[in-house]
């Protein structure tokens, strides 16, 4: 099966530099041009199935991908970007002055501190180990997929099909405005691009 990836377009909170991953919000007019470039250039893929995060964000890049496709897209609560709890919605300089506290504990213990009302770095890539398995599961009936969702969980998603550890992440930068791909064969996962904007 080849799986390929792409990040939601630019928000708003995006260019604002918040930390947000359950607040629901839409694409800029930039991220909503991402997403078309992107339509044109993954045109000639044929996808047997969308699967994107429950967010409007990424459900609003699959379906821009998509264009007049009958492809149905499928949602995953799975691929959802990390809840950031208190610190939803805001800039590391408002999360410092209005939770000290807290976040010197996120930064001394990155990986299992729970934010508050939130999760930790180590919930996130428990879920996408539970969706990389469901990957595994697809590839023997489903040739072509694409996946829509965030920088967080494609990130993890990324270091659990190449069985790295949890600090696998820090390997990969995924960006907005591009695509990455791999191949799920014979019970390995190889990685075909990353961050590209040519097929």
């Amino acid at each position: 099966m080849r799986v390929f990836m792409v990040r939601h377009g630019e928000t708003i909170l995006n260019k604002k530099g918040c930390y947000y991953g359950l607040t629901d919000v839409s694409l800029s007019d930039y991220g909503i041009r991402q997403a078309e470039e992107l339509r044109v250039l993954l045109a000639d893929q044929a996808f047997d199935r969308v699967i994107s995060s429950p967010l409007a964000r990424a459900r609003q890049t699959a379906l821009r991908i998509l264009g007049d496709s009958t492809v149905q897209v499928e949602t995953d609560r799975r691929l959802s970007e990390q809840n950031f709890g208190v610190f939803e919605g805001m800039t590391y300089h408002e999360i410092e002055s209005s939770y000290p506290r807290e976040l010197a504990m996120w930064n001394e213990s990155f990986e299992t501190y729970t934010i508050p009302d939130g999760e930790s770095f180590a919930d996130v890539r428990s879920r996408a180990d539970s969706f990389a398995d469901h990957l595994w599961k697809m590839a023997d009936s489903t040739r072509t997929l694409l996946l829509t969702a965030h920088k967080g969980t494609l990130g993890h998603l990324l270091a659990s099909l190449l069985h790295l550890p949890l600090k696998g992440y820090w390997n990969f930068a995924v960006e907005q405005g591009c695509f990455s791909c791999l191949d799920l064969e014979d019970g390995y996962a190889i990685l075909r691009c990353l961050n590209s904007v040519r097929v």
